[in-house]
């Protein structure tokens, strides 16, 4: 289903918005079922998108695992002794951040249903000065570059001999810190040629820009765009009156 840039804009502010006030796990988990049926209504291909950054998931899990074994309060779980290493304190707040940044790339999923020049063009219309746009759509393009960067590192260690899949876990890991300066670097590298090729063909020389372009808000637009309005209306009125469903034990 093909909407108007500025309508996807919206609703990815207001996803991640409500994601962030939510209280519980409850109301967070209404936000990402109610994220997946707009990418469902979009015509998103949602696993494509998440096998396409399946490193930055699995970093976002570890972070997610981390947490629960950190974060001490309500009842233990698993423990030995006076120690605690699992409690149901720390369970929800890992669940609480696992289901916020699902719902931050689900959101960001949206997106890529539409073409970059025409969320550009929806974010100018929006009032947002061009240069924060274009720099915008620049840093989301470093994403896929900067794991271009890292996987061309790893398969050449890979080809002098190291199986990354069999190193101890503690090594592992300092590999992956090695890897960062020069995949850090080759990007560095990649944005000043991007910042030359641009200045060469005269970006910022005017200060007005036309626009081949013209968006206009079509009346199934206007309906995406009130449903998500109530439906935010209505979320913050029961997370705010009603409170949580879930005390923090």
């Amino acid at each position: 289903m093909k909407r108007d840039p500025r309508v996807k804009l919206i609703y990815i502010l207001l996803l991640t918005t409500l994601a962030i006030l939510a209280k519980d796990v409850i109301y967070i988990s209404a936000i990402v079922l109610v994220t997946i049926i707009v990418n469902i209504c979009l015509g998103t291909n949602i696993l494509r998108a998440i096998k396409r950054i399946s490193f930055y998931v699995s970093f976002i899990v570890f972070i997610t695992l981390v947490q629960s074994l950190t974060v001490k309060g309500g009842t233990p779980l698993i423990y030995i002794g006076d120690f605690v290493f699992v409690s149901t304190t720390g369970i929800i707040f890992a669940l609480e951040f696992l289901l916020r940044m699902l719902v931050i790339i689900l959101s960001g999923i949206i997106a890529t249903s539409t073409d970059g020049r025409e969320m550009a063009d929806g974010m100018q219309k929006m009032g947002v000065p061009y240069e924060f746009v274009f720099m915008s759509g620049i840093a989301l393009r470093f994403f896929p570059i900067f794991s271009d960067e890292f996987r061309a590192r790893l398969n050449a260690i890979t080809m002098r001999g190291i199986n990354i899949k069999k190193l101890p876990f503690r090594k592992k890991i300092r590999l992956y810190g090695y890897l960062m300066s020069p995949t850090i670097s080759g990007c560095v590298l990649r944005s000043e040629q991007l910042s030359i090729s641009v200045e060469a063909r005269g970006f910022r020389a005017l200060q007005h820009r036309t626009m081949y372009r013209e968006l206009k808000m079509g009346l199934y637009d206007w309906l995406f765009l009130a449903v998500g309005i109530v439906f935010g209306a209505g979320f913050l009125f029961v997370n705010y009156y009603i409170g949580s469903f879930i005390p923090i034990l």
